[in-house]
């Protein structure tokens, strides 16, 4: 079952977006161990306005376990989407603060798909694909015309899955040093 997450989901979901900002080999990660990043991760979680709160996260749930999950919001509220990042470093006694984030990822007129991620047990039983799908009809049902996404170019498999659901490269884009394309389809189409 594919639901909105419940902020008992934290334990689960925190690992999953630490999975991708360690991909994304963000610079903040250089400076905290791994358990306090998880912690950070919950932390923001809880935080309504915040990009991984639980209000913008789907999670796919198989046997009481978050299986995978995908996060999303309107492009329009990505410019203060990690104004409380500051905030939870300070929870964490964090003096010299960094931003997680210093790119631009989605624009206004677009509902983003900001991460999508699945736990390594549930690969390869299509539930990318199902969460793919939910996060359409989440656009959907909020009104938006255009979906977007960023894949990381060499990400082929990634990359030939969304191309073959239907997005289009709209242009390339450079975040946290790595190349990606920024891809979007017209769900009223």
């Amino acid at each position: 079952m594919i639901r909105q997450a419940k902020a008992e989901d934290a334990e689960q979901v925190a690992p999953l977006i630490y999975i991708i900002l360690e991909d994304m080999e963000l610079p903040f990660l250089k400076g905290v161990s791994k358990e306090m990043m998880l912690e950070m991760i919950e932390a923001s979680f809880l935080r309504p306005d915040y990009r991984f709160s639980k209000e913008n996260v789907m999670v796919k749930e198989i046997d009481g376990k978050v299986a995978g999950i995908l996060v999303s919001y309107h492009g329009e509220h990505a410019e203060n989407m990690d104004d409380e990042w500051e905030g939870i470093q300070d929870m964490f006694g964090i003096v010299n603060k960094i931003p997680l984030f210093t790119e631009r990822e989605t624009w206004m007129g677009e509902y983003y798909l900001d991460s999508l991620v699945v736990d390594s047990a549930y690969r390869g039983q299509g539930i990318g694909k199902e969460l793919l799908h939910a996060f359409k009809e989440l656009a959907v049902a909020k009104n938006c015309e255009i979906i977007a996404l960023n894949v990381e170019k060499a990400n082929e498999g990634a990359l030939n899955l969304y191309k073959k659901l239907g997005y289009e490269s709209e242009y390339d884009l450079v975040l946290s040093g790595h190349d990606y394309y920024h891809m979007t389809q017209n769900v009223r189409s």
